[in-house]
């Protein structure tokens, strides 16, 4: 992966007909063909073995018969113009070739060579010669420093490197910025029986990105699927652009994102900054924008097998049926853990399956023990299955089994075989089959599975059951989106005069001209403006001090609670004045704030940080000065609606705590989301001009909703 910053970024609006031309080349030449590279080997037998049945040319300079075939010394020695070159030779050739290339007219590449933009400063200069020669050209690069692709439906398998040929073509397309990872990929998912439609690995993505992949593969018939690799998200607008597509053409992106560190520096002085971490931010996205994000390659295959072969599941409530004890515990402890709902089955299913033979010894409960008595009458399994597939709990049913691994275990379930066949394809809900344990398809099962028209098999409940949940979110995810509509644009607001000295007194005022509910205060210069601002207010009161060079006031003995008359008022100024002075002996302080002094209620934290990637991010959290310690907190980017805005206050641990929790007024979330989002519109109608806005705390008691404290950062610059 390019790890520089290259002059020449991927084609600006790079056409999906340009990048399709590439991937469904009619003709191919190898450049640097030679019988003793095994690069050159396995590009042209995976060519051949993967059943191209276009022109396939070889040049080799010297002009030698190569892999059995005849080679031309030079690319201007080809009989036609190829639709593509794969070129296998080394760096310092690539200049002369793309010439060559552009001579003879050839439009499309792949360059497999390293050693350019991922290996510094010099390797990155190259690179972008290479791209502007390209450009000029009217040249599309793969690459370089990757393996090329396969496109199972067209049988062009341009891939440089081993890997199972004929592919299994399928519906999950592939975008993959590593060529290395997509070498275990590639034959990792024929052994869990998931097909491919186009699987591209890009590489330094010197003109090609992976998102151009996932924007082709949004419109391709042949997938249904989208499942990337992705190590960087360099383009977050058009990332974000290709998941709104993918969502509308019903396809959904399952995406694994390696390296969830800190990756890029961010100062944000205030409680936000630590809630809103580069990780952090790219979960909320896709969690947003409705991209399915898992763990690793495992999950990323057996999700985007499920989902290709079931779509997205109706419901969260799944009825399991099994025949031992010990898959009951685990998929139990697995579904809690993955979010899907276990409901009891319907008094009615419980009779059924006692009238089905079930034995009177077993208990029903979901998920279902069969039990032993599945050796006795085999048939038990189906019919179980067909009493929870009737069941209206349920909006899906997964069944213990798998494609038979040989010819022995199809011939001895040859009885249930046909029924569970109907029931996986035929029932009126989703029908699923999973494996207890990790299973691999073999050749027999994949060639059955092929003839009698099985769907996909989930390979383990370990994997299944999380993938199955991940399956119902895309569905209701999709549909919240959709139901949601475009968010309100939000009015311009221009940036005011002399902010570079604003204390949160000035913030408040800012805030509260534009609709915030914020609680009163006056500055004071002195311990005497303090009471008489106090007495005007009426007691108690509290007192902050008020500095633009401080945002935690606590650690500074910035404030003072609860203050109930002149003296108290007196001693606590003179006490943050004198502690201010000896801990910040540096902050510019403009005076000490006096405000009315709010009953306890629940302290929220509402705050917006500009990412350097993303933009603006809001941060929703519970607990005051606390929130660092708590880390109870929702993300996500700016601009938002009120309803994704409500839905982000119900994902919080605490939010009992605003509904009544013991006792307590229960508040009106849907006026709390309403002021959080006025929150929201101010920030995003500042635009550039922000950098960071928190209210900390936002006091919420019943529906009493106030900003105790803000500050507001203006962008530098």
């Amino acid at each position: 992966m390019t790890t520089l910053t290259s002059e020449t970024d991927s084609i600006q609006n790079l056409s999906p007909a340009r990048l399709r031309e590439l991937l469904a080349p009619k003709s191919i030449v190898i450049i640097g063909a030679n019988t003793k590279s095994a690069w050159s080997h396995f590009t042209f037998t995976n060519l051949v073995s993967g059943g191209f049945d276009g022109d396939l040319y070889l040049v080799n300079r010297r002009g030698e018969e190569c892999h059995g075939q005849t080679s031309f010394p030079s690319i201007a020695d080809l009989p036609e113009t190829p639709d593509l070159a794969i070129v296998l030779t080394g760096t310092n050739s690539l200049e002369s070739i793309l010439e060559e290339a552009r001579v003879k007219g050839i439009r499309n590449l792949v360059l497999l060579a390293s050693g350019l933009g991922e290996a510094g400063a010099e390797g990155m200069a190259l690179q972008d010669a290479l791209v502007r020669r390209a450009q000029e050209a009217d040249q599309l690069i793969l690459g370089p420093n990757n393996l090329g692709f396969i496109n199972a439906h067209a049988k062009v398998a341009a891939f440089s490197h081993m890997t199972q040929m004929p592919m299994i073509s399928g519906g999950v397309g592939v975008a993959s910025q590593s060529g290395a990872l997509a070498i275990y990929l590639l034959p990792y998912m024929a052994s869990r029986g998931v097909g491919c439609s186009t699987a591209v690995t890009v590489g330094n993505e010197a003109m090609i990105s992976a998102i151009d992949v996932m924007s082709v593969l949004v419109d391709d018939p042949d997938t249904k699927v989208i499942a990337a690799y992705l190590e960087q998200i360099s383009d977050p607008a058009q990332f974000l652009d290709v998941a709104g597509r993918a969502r509308a053409a019903g396809k959904p992106i399952v995406i694994f994102k390696a390296g969830r560190s800190e990756a890029s520096a961010r100062v944000a002085a205030a409680h936000t900054g630590s809630l809103v971490g580069d990780d952090t931010v790219i979960d909320a996205a896709c969690r947003q924008h409705g991209v399915i994000r898992v763990e690793n390659i495992e999950d990323l295959v057996a999700t985007a097998g499920l989902i290709e072969a079931y779509g997205a599941l109706p419901g969260p409530r799944m009825g399991v049926v099994t025949g031992s004890g010990a898959m009951c515990a685990l998929v139990a402890d697995k579904s809690e853990t993955a979010g899907l709902e276990l409901p009891t089955p319907h008094p009615s299913t419980v009779q059924g399956l006692h009238d089905a033979g079930l034995p009177s010894f077993s208990t029903v409960n979901n998920p279902l023990d069969t039990t032993g008595y599945i050796s006795v009458d085999p048939s038990i399994l189906t019919k179980a299955a067909q009493c929870f597939i009737d069941d209206p709990n349920y909006d899906f049913v997964v069944v213990n089994g798998s494609w038979p691994a040989s010819r022995a275990i199809a011939d001895m379930n040859r009885v249930t075989q046909d029924e569970m066949l109907r029931q996986l394809t035929s029932s009126p809900k989703p029908v699923i089959a999973m494996s207890f344990l990790p299973t691999e398809v073999t050749e027999f099962g994949r060639a059955y599975a092929a003839e009698h028209g099985y769907p996909h098999a989930s390979d383990s409940f370990d994997r299944g059951i999380p993938a199955a949940a991940r399956s119902a979110w895309w569905g209701k995810r999709a549909a919240e989106i959709a139901a949601d509509g475009a968010v309100p644009a939000a009015p311009a607001i221009a940036k005011p005069e002399n902010t570079e000295r604003w204390t949160e007194v000035q913030s408040g005022e800012f805030l509260r001209s534009h609709g915030v509910p914020y609680v009163p205060a006056l500055i004071a210069a002195s311990a005497e403006e303090a009471v008489a601002a106090a007495e005007s207010m009426g007691y108690p009161v509290v007192l902050k001090i008020a500095s633009e060079d401080i945002a935690h006031k606590t650690e500074v003995g910035g404030v003072r609670l609860m203050l109930q008359d002149a003296e108290a008022v007196t001693d606590a100024y003179l006490f943050i004045r004198t502690s201010v002075a000896k801990l910040a002996p540096d902050a510019r302080v403009q005076g000490v704030a006096v405000s009315p002094m709010r009953p306890a209620g629940n302290e929220l934290l509402v705050g917006v940080v500009r990412d350097p990637q993303w933009g603006l991010v809001l941060a929703i959290g519970f607990g005051g000065v606390m929130v660092e310690l708590l880390k109870d907190s929702a993300v996500c980017l700016l601009p938002v609606g009120p309803a994704e805005i409500r839905r982000m206050l119900d994902s919080l641990r605490g939010i009992k705590l605003l509904t009544g929790f013991r006792g307590g007024e229960p508040t009106d979330l849907d006026e709390l989301a309403a002021v959080i989002f006025g929150v929201s519109q101010i920030a995003v109608g500042l635009g550039d001009e922000l950098e960071e806005l928190e209210i900390n705390p936002l006091r919420v008691a019943g529906n009493q909703i106030e900003a105790l404290d803000a500050l507001i950062r203006w962008k530098v610059g």
